[in-house]
């Protein structure tokens, strides 16, 4: 690596490089604001037990998600809650490069007028 800057922003490639799959976005995605259970990852995208647990091992080696063992189940929760916020804006920002322009401007005035009621709401 060129320099010092760029050495340490290694680990945060490494989260970026564990996220690089549809599996393993859907899991970071799913673990907002909770922990859950292998159990509950099979059940949520249809896959076999030992191909969720690898998935889990490549999140949890990357330092995405933590994970605590109670009784005979491990429940895992993210490791950077802000994960899902930013798959989120960026499933928005997908869903808006699809609109029309016509679309667009509807939208944007949407946005723009959503802005402006919460800021009226916080000068109340």
């Amino acid at each position: 690596m060129a320099n010092d800057e760029t050495r340490e922003l290694a680990n945060l490639a490494e989260v970026f490089k564990a996220l690089g799959h549809p599996t393993r976005l859907w899991i970071a995605k799913n673990l907002e604001g909770k922990e859950l259970c292998v159990c509950d990852f099979v059940t949520g995208t249809g896959e076999e037990f030992s191909s969720i647990s690898q998935h889990l091992n490549v999140l949890k080696k990357a330092h995405v998600v933590e994970s605590d063992k109670r009784g005979k189940h491990v429940f895992y929760r993210l490791a950077y809650p802000c994960i899902p916020w930013m798959i989120r804006f960026m499933e928005a920002r997908d869903e808006f490069n699809r609109l029309s322009p016509e679309e667009k401007t509807v939208c944007m005035e949407q946005q723009r007028q959503q802005l402006i009621d919460h800021l009226m709401q916080l000068k109340e």
